[in-house]
C-alpha cells in the first residue's frame, strides 16, 4: 500500500436489478455574468456524489455501499463534477448498456 492514497473500494452489482441508492450532490453549473465576476455567494462544492440512502436488501449494500460514501467512478468514467441530471443520465445509460454495473468508492 502507498501511504498518504485513499482507500479505494471496487463493487460490481448486475445492472438488471434496481441499485437501490440515492445519491446527493452540490455541484451545479457555475452561473456568471458580466456584472457579478467575483461572486460573494458560498463557491464550495462537493467533488463526487454521494450516497444518501440505501436499501438494506440491495446488492451494493451487501457489498460494502454505505451512506457517506463517495461514487467517484461508473463503469471506469469519472463522475466528478456532474449534476444530478447528468448523473440520471449517466447511470441510466450504463444500467441499458450493461450487464453489470462497477462503482469506485471512497
Amino acid at each position: 500500500m502507498i501511504p498518504n492514497l485513499p482507500d479505494y473500494k471496487i463493487i460490481k452489482v448486475n445492472s438488471r436489478n434496481p441499485i437501490g441508492i440515492h445519491l446527493k450532490t452540490t455541484y451545479t453549473t457555475p452561473k456568471s455574468s458580466i456584472f457579478n465576476f467575483f461572486s460573494e455567494e458560498d463557491t464550495e462544492v462537493q467533488q463526487y456524489p454521494i450516497v444518501s440512502k440505501i436499501e438494506d436488501n440491495s446488492e451494493a449494500y451487501n457489498q460494502g455501499l454505505r451512506v457517506g460514501h463517495k461514487i467517484i467512478k461508473l463503469n471506469g468514467h469519472t463522475l466528478e463534477y456532474k449534476d444530478i441530471k447528468t448523473l440520471l443520465s449517466d447511470f441510466t445509460y450504463e444500467r441499458k448498456t450493461s450487464d453489470f454495473i462497477t462503482l469506485t468508492i471512497l
